[in-house]
């Protein structure tokens, strides 16, 4: 096979260092934001830890704000992604449903900054988003996946595995927001706080306690027990 021409593969090979260094900038503002807040935050910490000047940071986000504005848009993506493969792990549709309380927590636990931006309104101790449009993209998006979410619960309901009684919407909401309550526990400072894996042992005691409570009787084995399992995924990344 011929090598690419020099014209074509040096643009490509431009293009992938610069998506390292965009993902290493967030990965490093991710981290500080978690720890130091928005406003605690400064360039050149950011700079140093992703190991790029802090003129680059400038290049790729334009200024403080709209780097923000990126890990907001990318803790979106991400999430999706997760719960993706949530769906993807569970063989029917309640456990799919319940995977996707497992795909939460897996992307807490790998993002934990990223955290922030989804059960915050995406604007947690940070700036006052001035641009309209990509609020409301996020916004869009977010509730896109949620949605995608009360779908699942949906076939479920349909399959008779959960009852029939329940309503959808209602349960996806409930479920989001106990998942994000149970999460916002590890951001604590005082005695309340979980750690990581308290934050696992509480999620899967849920989702235990949830199953058990939402199966249909049809979808019971003989000794009345749920007869859907609780999946572990596989990281999307």
């Amino acid at each position: 096979m011929n090598p690419l021409p020099t014209e074509t593969a040096a643009p490509a090979r431009g293009a992938r260092r610069a998506a390292r260094t965009r993902a290493a900038i967030l990965d490093a503002a991710e981290r500080a934001i978690r720890i130091d807040g928005y406003r605690g935050t400064r360039m050149e910490a950011v700079a140093e830890a992703a190991d790029v000047s802090v003129g680059s940071i400038y290049n790729h986000f334009g200024d403080k704000d709209g780097l923000y504005h990126a890990l907001a848009e990318r803790a979106v993506e991400l999430f999706g992604r997760y719960m993706a493969a949530a769906y993807a792990a569970g063989a029917t549709p309640l456990e799919q449903v319940m995977g996707a309380g497992e795909g939460y927590l897996r992307f807490h636990l790998e993002h934990p900054g990223a955290f922030r931006f989804l059960a915050f309104d995406g604007v947690e101790a940070g700036p006052v988003i001035g641009d309209d449009e990509l609020a409301a993209r996020i916004t869009t998006d977010l509730e896109a996946i949620i949605d995608s979410f009360r779908e699942k619960i949906q076939e479920a309901i349909d399959a008779r595995e959960i009852r029939p009684e329940l309503d959808a919407h209602h349960l996806s909401r409930f479920l989001w927001s106990a998942w994000n309550g149970v999460v916002a526990l590890g951001l604590r400072n005082d005695r309340l706080a979980l750690t990581e894996s308290e934050i696992d042992a509480t999620i899967q005691t849920g989702l235990r306690l949830v199953v058990e409570g939402l199966v249909d009787p049809a979808w019971r084995d003989a000794h009345g027990n749920a007869r859907a399992r609780l999946v572990r995924i596989v990281s999307p990344e």
